[in-house]
């Protein structure tokens, strides 16, 4: 008996001391260290001195927002796996956001739809093949010099899951319901798709460069020569000089008429005359 408690206090020792290995310690602000600096390197924080503090709490915050995490800007298992499978694709993402920033457009590290577009346009001015893929060529047009990891679209808006439904579709859907109880503001989210508050079009803007086919926020009257004419399959812009919503999924996404908790969700449709009627390419 004393042999088999003797093997059960060693493994025990055992897993302690694994455990270090098995995961990162949970961290939060206030916290100083090498796993602090570890996180911060993770994150992009420059400089990388240990010290969890207010920029470390902000780029934490920001991170878990942009996976859907609970953004309480703490370090724990959760967030460690979803950085350390960030920080495998860390450096194409890197890249991509440096090819958006010489691109002008919105820089979230994701090889969309939108940066697709503007690669093509920006090859056709330059006289390039317009195939979309950044290259050496692309790299030195943009004025990027050194040696660049070549890129290209992965994906796209017909990637399509198990149920049938496009990812950029989903993705639609995960921004709406994040913002669906924001307050209403006039001009809310047309400098930035990140406001604290959002118009029509600051909405609308919001949601559909989350789903990827928008590079920057527009006003309502900017909707109407987006995309393709008509309703579309998945979703449906309409818009005129002063007001514009959306169908989602038939159901409508309005700041106009919030339903009874708040929401920009609503069951009942209204009135499109007068409205320009576009979709998204694809969707």
């Amino acid at each position: 008996m004393s042999r088999i408690l003797g093997l059960i206090v060693l493994l025990a020792l055992l897993l302690a001391a694994a455990a270090p290995a098995l995961a990162e310690r949970t961290v939060e602000r206030g916290d100083r260290g090498a796993t602090v600096k570890k996180l911060q390197r993770l994150l992009g924080v420059r400089p990388a001195d240990g010290i969890f503090g207010k920029g470390t709490t902000r780029k934490l915050k920001r991170f878990q927002r942009r996976r859907n995490m609970r953004a309480d800007g703490v370090a724990g298992p959760a967030t460690w796996r979803a950085l350390k499978r960030s920080g495998r694709r860390g450096s194409r993402s890197g890249s991509v956001r440096l090819l958006q920033r010489k691109l002008g457009i919105a820089a979230d590290g994701v090889f969309g739809p939108g940066t697709y577009r503007a690669v093509k346009r920006f090859q056709r001015r330059r006289g390039l093949t317009a195939d979309g893929i950044v290259g050496p060529g692309t790299w030195s047009a943009l004025g990027v010099r050194g040696k660049r990891r070549v890129l290209k679209r992965r994906g796209g808006t017909r990637r399509v899951r198990r149920s049938g439904l496009p990812e950029a579709v989903r993705r639609a859907i995960r921004a709406a319901n994040r913002i669906q109880y924001k307050p209403y503001r006039l001009g809310g989210g047309h400098g930035s798709f990140r406001d604290s508050a959002y118009d029509c079009s600051g909405t609308a803007s919001y949601v559909l460069h989350a789903a990827g086919v928008l590079g920057r926020p527009r006003p309502s009257g900017g909707f109407r020569n987006y995309g393709k004419p008509g309703p579309g399959r998945y979703i449906t812009i309409y818009s005129h000089g002063g007001h514009m919503w959306l169908k989602i999924l038939n159901r409508r996404y309005d700041t106009s008429m919030r339903g009874p908790r708040g929401s920009r969700w609503s069951s009942q449709m209204r009135p499109t005359a007068g409205y320009t009627v576009r979709h998204p390419p694809g969707l």
